[in-house]
């Protein structure tokens, strides 16, 4: 290992460069449905923030399907897709805004944005209108879609350099994980369960994190489930045309895994679905 790989592994273990979670996401983090107040204040931190606000009710828009009236407001937003789906999608937006860069880095952080967004979406669809299973999920699930390269976005934040690298490898065929840990002997799994641990993120989210790219079959976890799904909805994403970085083997696809713990049609007909169904679309706006 040379010297800079040796150096970004270390700087990146202990967390050096990264941001702390904002006062509004540590807030939003910790709200719960049950308290009555809790609405009241999950309003009102979004609505105190207008990058928030914003990114806030266009995801919203995105992930609410069956109704034909947009959504314009956080109380309307809160009635059409409940509390925990909003209390969520402010929560990644919150943390998302930590990570955003200024001019040249923008172009790779949007791709990113738009990849985990359409996870996200594509997760919450595929639980909500096609799974039987549905309840056995944990209610965060979609946040974890959400979520699921948060070390992507930190990897991108401290080391913009080898980020590029690892897309330039990704491009001429290398998987992702091959070629991050050619880069820099490590993967973007394991610095987003780091940074989920560092922030009191849930279990379950920390753990999608870090197994989203593994063979879910072959996992003796009790999120199993949850990380089939997102396993799933980024393969989904990416042949949707929401990859990160457009490589044709970006993402290892274990799809007998998937299918022994999912029940779910075939894999080509839900890739066609999120591209007719699901308004996948208004991301490119974002």
């Amino acid at each position: 290992m040379n010297k800079q790989v040796d150096k970004i592994r270390i700087e990146i273990q202990r967390l050096k460069k990264l941001p702390t979670l904002s006062h509004s996401a540590n807030k939003i983090l910790h709200l719960t449905e049950k308290e009555n107040t809790h609405l009241d204040e999950l309003i009102n931190i979004i609505e105190r923030d207008p990058h928030i606000l914003s990114k806030t009710l266009s995801i919203a828009n995105i992930i609410c399907l069956g109704y034909s009236e947009p959504i314009t407001n956080i109380k309307d937003a809160l009635l059409k897709i409940g509390f925990n789906n909003l209390k969520n999608v402010a929560l990644s937006v919150s943390i998302f805004s930590l990570f955003k860069p200024l001019g040249e880095k923008e172009l790779t952080y949007r791709k990113l944005f738009k990849h985990s967004i359409a996870t996200g979406v594509i997760s919450k669809y595929i639980s909500s209108a096609i799974l039987d299973n549905y309840e056995e999920l944990n209610e965060t699930v979609f946040t974890a879609g959400l979520l699921h390269d948060l070390g992507l976005f930190a990897l991108h934040y401290i080391y913009y350099e080898a980020y590029i690298k690892i897309e330039n490898l990704v491009l001429r065929g290398k998987n992702i994980l091959e070629a991050e840990n050619e880069v820099i002997d490590l993967d973007h799994s394991i610095i987003g369960k780091w940074l989920s641990e560092w922030w009191g993120l849930p279990e379950d989210i920390g753990e999608v994190i870090l197994y989203h790219h593994e063979d879910p079959g072959k996992l003796d976890n009790k999120y199993r489930k949850n990380i089939a799904l997102i396993h799933l909805a980024n393969y989904i994403a990416e042949k949707s045309g929401y990859a990160v970085y457009n490589g044709a083997n970006e993402s290892v696809f274990y799809e007998s895994g998937v299918y022994s713990i999912l029940t779910l049609p075939d894999i080509q007909e839900l890739i066609n679905t999120a591209k007719s169904e699901l308004t996948l679309e208004r991301i490119n706006i974002l």
